[in-house]
C-alpha cells in the first residue's frame, strides 16, 4: 500500500492530468490557435486527398469539432507523455511545470468566464 505522501503526490498528478487534458482539448476544439495550426491544415489535407468528402479522411477530420473525440484522443497523450516522465525526477518536474501551466490556464479561463470576464478582441 502507497504511503500517505505518495498517495497524495499521485493525487496530484491525476489533477494535473486532468487540467491539462481540459485545456488541450479546449485548445483543439475551440480556440483560433487550434483552427489555425491544426483545424485548416487538416481540412486542407483532407479536401485533397478526399475531393468528394465521402472518405475516412473527411470524417477523421471532422471530428476534431467534437470535444468527446479529441478529449479522448488528447487524454491518452497526456497519460503517456506522464507515463513516460515519471521514469527520470527531471523529466517528471518538467511535466508537472507544463501541466500545471495547462491546469492554471484552463482554471482562469472558467473562473473569468463565470465571474463575467466576456471581453473578446
Amino acid at each position: 500500500m502507497p504511503s500517505s505522501a505518495t498517495a497524495l503526490a499521485l493525487a496530484g498528478d491525476g489533477i494535473l492530468v486532468l487540467g491539462a487534458t481540459m485545456r488541450l482539448t479546449r485548445l483543439v476544439v475551440t480556440d483560433d490557435l487550434g483552427v489555425w495550426v491544426l483545424k485548416w491544415p487538416a481540412r486542407r489535407w483532407a479536401a485533397r486527398a478526399d475531393p468528394h468528402s465521402t472518405g475516412w479522411q473527411t470524417k477523421a477530420v471532422s471530428g476534431l469539432d467534437c470535444p468527446f473525440c479529441v478529449g479522448t484522443w488528447v487524454g491518452y497523450g497526456v497519460l503517456a507523455s506522464y507515463c513516460l516522465a515519471r521514469r527520470s525526477p527531471w523529466l517528471g518536474g518538467c511535466w508537472r511545470f507544463v501541466a500545471a501551466g495547462l491546469a492554471l490556464n484552463e482554471v482562469a479561463a472558467h473562473l473569468g468566464a463565470r465571474l463575467g470576464d466576456t471581453a473578446t478582441d
